[in-house]
């Protein structure tokens, strides 16, 4: 039985969201100048460091693998990252000099390195920086008072609301017996999940680029098959993964750079010399490169919120009207030159004639990326209709994420290196051929272009965006809280969006149907944000985002502190905390 005198809180996941969670708990907890003594988190996670997650794992990256974002842009709190890097400048540069140099080709000696605020520096290197604000921010928890305890290589395997709590039951990798513990409040911050199970294929199909161990050591034994002939490997995907499975595969070989520090040209090696890479996509185009923030004045995409330009548009803004008001803000910026066309059909003939123009950094570029960006931040996609949101999906989406997450500049440089070495090709396949990659026993048969042609592959490696239909979700817990009704999916007139319902639009509690009633009704235990949750990935999926729901769930979780061990209490501190 939990004692009533103290109140546990559980993070499922510490990954870039968890350790938001607990940074955000922890400063609003001795920011609210309440008795901290009475207070215990728990973390789970799989994975035996907390702070890096998946997407940040230096055991499962290379220092190759970039950021999406400018150092700017990725941080748990202000400008922290580049005060971080900044901060252990000279203890980074002896520890991992290889973080930093691939960044930075053309600094001779790693010891005058400056952090750049503009740079795209390694996911590894990120995720040195959230472990340790992961630790530091336990630390001072525990001098606070707090009890903190942490469960690593670790499953949940099972949730329940009870009179008392929310009881989770999980296990430890070395632990034959599960453990359960009743909680107050429990975030699932579960990150990315791949739906694809390696056991739907045979060897000559990897399901994810990562972890880079697993890649080298299936393109060791395609290599082995066949000494002497060359191997097509195709990449499905041409986003940030794609770009990272590239890489990869060509990781024995060597760019070179000239003064400036641009790669200029590939080195095949003895095993990449053997290689003909072939990156396919509905588009078959890369994301956009771009360069450092430009000003742009609105002068239709004017107000900040959706509701406040349907405001002053004086009618309900369609799916069809969003598209119209983007075309006149680009063509009126760029003098007619661009517009929604030129976002949804680049006027490129191949992947390779657009990376050179965008390795010239246009401006043009940053001039979509700006109407776009700000359009996804107007948080317009909750406001479309159910068949909108499915023409959306299905769609436009591509063409918005291909503009709002870019590359940087350096593998931009870098695949233009291995189109001229003649390893690296595109493929367009179209957005009416959903069977454009067969694979047979005996036969790999990918069709694309028009005319239709067909290519012959060895491997294939599926590196394209992840399916968000909970239906897909392959954790154990996650089945088992919707199979309960803990947990629902966000279903609009029969189309489900992705992801869990929540309450309003504002807030991460989760969505629960009552057993006894069959009302719905929010949970009174559970909330979550990232990729599990609905709209994330059309509205939110970006660093800023991430750091709003952590604060949101830490104030929810101290407003649940002082309603249960001081109702007498004045509200106007917490109030103060929040604001």
């Amino acid at each position: 039985m939990q004692s009533k005198n103290i109140t546990k809180f559980c993070i499922v996941g510490t990954g870039f969201s968890g350790t938001a969670a607990l940074v955000h708990l922890v400063k609003q907890l001795i920011a609210s100048k309440l008795d901290c003594r009475n207070i215990e988190v728990v973390t789970i996670e799989q994975r035996q460091d907390n702070g890096p997650g998946h997407p940040y794992c230096n055991e499962e990256l290379l220092p190759t693998h970039l950021c999406n974002n400018q150092t700017y842009m990725m941080a748990l709190f202000d400008n922290d990252f580049y005060d971080w890097l900044c901060e252990r400048r000279t203890e980074l540069a002896k520890k991992v000099p290889d973080l930093i140099k691939v960044t930075h080709p053309d600094l001779e000696d790693v010891a005058l390195w400056q952090p750049d605020q503009d740079a795209f520096y390694p996911r590894a290197l990120f995720g040195l920086y959230l472990k340790a604000r992961f630790t530091q921010y336990c630390l001072v928890a525990k001098e606070n008072g707090m009890r903190l305890r942490h469960f690593n290589d670790c499953q949940v395997l099972d949730g329940q609301s009870t009179e008392e709590g929310f009881a989770l039951q999980f296990r430890q990798s070395a632990s034959l017996n599960a453990t359960t513990q009743v909680f107050d409040k429990v975030l699932l911050a579960t990150g990315h999940w791949n739906s694809i199970k390696q056991s739907q294929y045979d060897d000559r199909v990897l399901t994810s680029p990562y972890p880079y161990s697993r890649l080298n050591s299936w393109l060791t034994k395609q290599l082995q098959q066949g000494k002497e002939t060359t191997k097509h490997i195709c990449i499905k995907g041409m986003g940030p993964s794609g770009i990272d499975a590239i890489l990869s595969l060509v990781e024995s070989g060597q760019f070179s750079h000239n003064t400036q520090g641009d790669a200029t040209a590939f080195i095949a090696d003895e095993h990449t010399i053997k290689l003909k890479i072939h990156a396919l996509s509905r588009c078959g185009f890369f994301p956009a490169v771009r360069d450092k923030r430009i000003e742009h004045q609105f002068k239709y995409l004017t107000e900040e919120t959706f509701f406040d330009l349907e405001q002053k548009q004086g009618k309900r803004l369609t799916l069809d009207d969003i598209l119209l008001l983007i075309d006149k803000e680009l063509k009126d910026a760029s003098e007619g030159a661009i517009g929604w066309h030129e976002v949804a059909h680049p006027p490129f003939s191949s992947a390779l004639e657009k990376l050179k123009y965008d390795a010239t950094l246009p401006q043009d570029n940053a001039l979509i990326h700006n109407v776009l960006l700000r359009v996804r931040r107007m948080k317009f996609y909750r406001y479309l209709k159910p068949d909108e949101k499915q023409r959306y999906d299905s769609v436009l989406d591509t063409h918005f994420i291909r503009t709002a997450v870019p590359i940087p500049l350096l593998n931009a440089q870098k695949l233009i290196a291995l189109f001229e070495a003649g390893i690296l090709s595109s493929c367009q396949l179209g957005y009416e051929h959903k069977d454009a990659i067969k694979v047979t026993k005996t036969d790999m048969v990918v069709t694309f272009g028009q005319p239709q042609k067909q290519l012959h592959a060895d491997g294939l490696i599926l590196a394209a965006g992840q399916s968000f239909k909970l239906a897909r979700h392959p954790d154990n817990l996650v089945k088992s809280l919707i199979a309960r009704g803990e947990l629902r999916p966000h279903t609009e007139q029969n189309y489900q969006t992705g992801g869990i319902q929540l309450l309003g639009y504002e807030s991460y509690r989760a969505m629960r149907t009552d057993p006894n009633t069959q009302q719905v009704q929010v949970s009174p235990y559970l909330s979550s944000f990232g990729v599990l949750t609905r709209y994330w990935q059309n509205e939110r999926n970006f660093a800023a985002a991430f750091v709003e729901a952590a604060q949101s769930v830490a104030h929810d979780w101290v407003d649940h502190i002082y309603q249960k061990t001081m109702p007498q209490h004045s509200r106007t501190d917490q109030d103060k905390v929040h604001a």
